[in-house]
């Protein structure tokens, strides 16, 4: 129950931060645009998985381990690592909340912050899909797992990053008017 509550309490933070962000930051007449719903939504989901990883690693890690054995110890430094991704999800997460806004400053880091979740969700597409491969040629051999994660694990987490960096590709390069912001005009 306490995880439960510690999320609650996140939700509801990131939830009266865009409400005040919302109400400061546009007009009754102007919705928030798809880029800022979709930040917004980044933000929310990201929560979860913060907690996780920084309160709960272990519990976290071993839904990924390779070995199906649930007596399984893990060690200190893969502990620490999930912490550590924890930590760095949490260090990026209000970059989407600033750029949330409709102010000026906003709207110029809305690329920015593509662009750096985006190239960071692309450098572990590749890393995942090593991970699912990897296996040493005796274990191959032997007919043996031996990665860290399970090799499903690798695998779906690689596809769970696939849509996002091919979303963050279509708004750069289809619709790079949608960093604008949702009270601008298009120029024709």
């Amino acid at each position: 129950m306490r995880h439960s509550g510690l999320l609650s309490a996140g939700l509801s933070s990131i939830c009266l931060l865009l409400h005040s962000y919302y109400r400061t930051s546009t007009t009754a007449s102007t919705m928030p645009s798809l880029i800022q719903t979709a930040f917004a939504i980044e933000a929310v989901l990201n929560v979860p998985g913060i907690i996780a990883l920084i309160f709960f690693p272990s519990q976290t890690l071993k839904n990924f381990l390779a070995s199906p054995l649930p007596s399984i110890e893990l060690n200190e430094t893969a502990i620490l690592l999930a912490r550590a991704v924890g930590a760095c999800i949490l260090g990026l997460t209000p970059q989407l909340l600033l750029a949330y806004p409709n102010t000026k400053d906003a709207v110029g880091k809305r690329k920015i912050v593509y662009w750096t979740l985006g190239m960071g969700e692309a450098g572990l597409i590749p890393l995942l899909i090593w991970e699912a491969f990897r296996a040493s040629d005796e274990h191959k051999a032997a007919g043996v797992w031996a990665g860290g994660f399970s090799r499903k694990a690798a695998l779906m987490s690689a596809a769970n990053l696939i849509p996002l960096v091919l979303w963050r590709a279509y708004v750069f390069m289809v619709k790079p008017e949608w960093f604008g912001g949702g009270a601008e005009k298009k120029k024709d």
